[in-house]
């Protein structure tokens, strides 16, 4: 039974005000509630106001997505009666939205985007004593209500959750070089995804967050459809809840239609016309988007692709340090082999970002100078790294601390092994190249894995 699925991606933009008024936007530094004015509280004669940086960042997404730009565009209100949102309605994007009909390709897939709106975030529940659907109380906190969102909608061009993974943190690469996002945010990217199986009606899991959950999330909601078709029951319309403890899904509702929503234009808002001069001004703003950085990658640094994929495409930031780290240090497939194959993995391991490690580019090119000029082994070298990216200290410091000598006079030490291993060394004068093995494992063990095996066998072979 195929799986369709389309996604509905609420990204949190940035900007120091809400998408209507002035409060902050950085609201975890306040108490609950403090965040906040009459305006994005809902008052009674409160009027919004378009927070023009917005509607800039918004262009710039819906460049980067291929998208045709509405000439103009209007905000409509979507009544419903949820207690995170005060007025009892969003503002948000409906009938013309700021961009439609792009499209974002995948391993050679193009995954269509249906629309590009700009919308407020409603406010925060906080449910006390059990989940969503079990809490014993819920609390409201309204300092993310108003929050500046876009909502990227797909077309339901999904056939697989492993696309869905690719196309998530292809989206979110684009919107990191864009600048216009930062994923350490709470919320920054929230997931509503529609699946359904072929030809079967469609339920919509919402407000998943985090890659491995929207993964998740969706892999029980096709496997619970399929379960149901094969005992010959009914999947109904509605919209149901991940439950991040037991990854499961829950009905919270069933599904309400467009027009119970009541859309109807929001009367305290304009419509708005973007000029040709404001067009012409987000095209000179655009930066080199990911694609062409992995190309320029390839191309420019003689990398594998897949290395430059995995670089660009894991962070923005690791992308940068990539390139500093050439800077410093001219080698650039040395140090892409070493980021894709040990420092991604330790910064996983210890469930850090590059951008909030205490790794430098100089310290990072300082270690692999180390192991370059043959005072340490790269087999040392993979024990050291799970130090350097958690502590942060030189390869020297860290070298220090295990009692080892950086630059060791390996051939004296290779000397002094052949005296005490007499037999091992006649063994391999009579052609035993296990002897030979022997020989480099005992110079390694009292240069504390610091020498380089190839350079060991080489002294031995001229000694001996």
């Amino acid at each position: 039974m195929k799986a369709i699925m389309g996604l509905e991606c609420h990204v949190n933009l940035l900007s120091k005000s809400k998408l209507f008024c002035s409060s902050p936007t950085d609201y975890e530094n306040y108490e609950p509630n403090e965040a906040t004015c009459v305006t994005c509280l809902g008052y009674p004669g409160s009027k919004p106001v378009l927070n023009k940086k917005i509607v800039e960042s918004a262009l710039m997404v819906a460049k980067a997505l291929n998208c045709e730009i509405s000439p103009v565009m209007f905000f409509s209100r979507k009544s419903y009666f949820y207690p995170d949102m005060p007025k009892d309605f969003q503002i948000t994007q409906y009938e013309i939205p700021i961009a439609k009909n792009g499209h974002l390709v995948i391993n050679g897939k193009k995954i269509r985007i249906r629309r590009i709106q700009i919308e407020e975030d409603p406010g925060k529940l906080i449910h006390v004593g059990g989940g969503i659907t079990n809490a014993q109380y819920v609390l409201i906190d309204y300092n993310r209500a108003g929050m500046p969102l876009i909502e990227v909608v797909t077309e339901p061009d999904f056939e697989n959750v492993q696309e869905v993974r690719e196309f998530l943190s292809k989206l979110q690469s684009i919107l990191e070089h864009l600048e216009v996002y930062d994923p350490g945010k709470e919320a920054s990217l929230r997931i509503d995804s529609n699946i359904s199986l072929e030809g079967g009606e469609r339920v919509e899991v919402k407000n998943i967050t985090g890659f491995a959950d929207v993964e998740k999330a969706l892999s029980y909601e096709i496997v619970r459809q399929q379960n149901l078709v094969r005992m010959g029951m009914k999947i109904e319309r509605e919209t149901r809840h991940f439950d991040e403890a037991t990854k499961t899904t829950a009905m919270v509702r069933k599904k309400e239609t467009e027009e119970d929503y009541g859309y109807i234009f929001e009367p305290d808002l304009p419509q708005f016309t973007l000029p040709e001069k404001l067009i012409k001004s987000i095209d000179k703003q655009m930066p080199e988007l990911p694609d062409a950085r992995v190309k320029r990658f390839t191309k420019e640094y003689v990398i594998p692709e897949n290395q430059s994929q995995i670089i660009v495409y894991t962070e923005k930031a690791l992308a940068d340090f990539f390139e500093a780290c050439v800077k410093l240090f001219n080698k650039p497939g040395y140090i892409s082999r070493w980021i894709v194959t040990d420092l991604l993995k330790v910064l996983n391991w210890n469930d850090i970002t590059i951008k909030k490690s205490k790794v430098t580019p100089k310290l990072f090119t300082e270690f692999l100078k180390t192991m370059d000029k043959g005072e340490i082994t790269e087999r040392l070298g993979k024990e050291l790294i799970k130090e350097l990216v958690p502590a942060g200290k030189s390869v020297k410091e860290l070298v220090k601390a295990k009692g080892i000598s950086a630059k060791i006079d390996l051939e004296s030490v290779v000397k002094q092994v052949i005296k005490e291993n007499k037999k091992a060394v006649e063994d391999y004068k009579l052609g035993n190249e296990k002897a030979v093995q022997f020989l480099i494992g005992q110079v390694l063990r009292k240069t504390k894995a610091t020498g380089d095996p190839n350079k060991i066998k080489e002294l031995i072979k001229k000694l001996v």
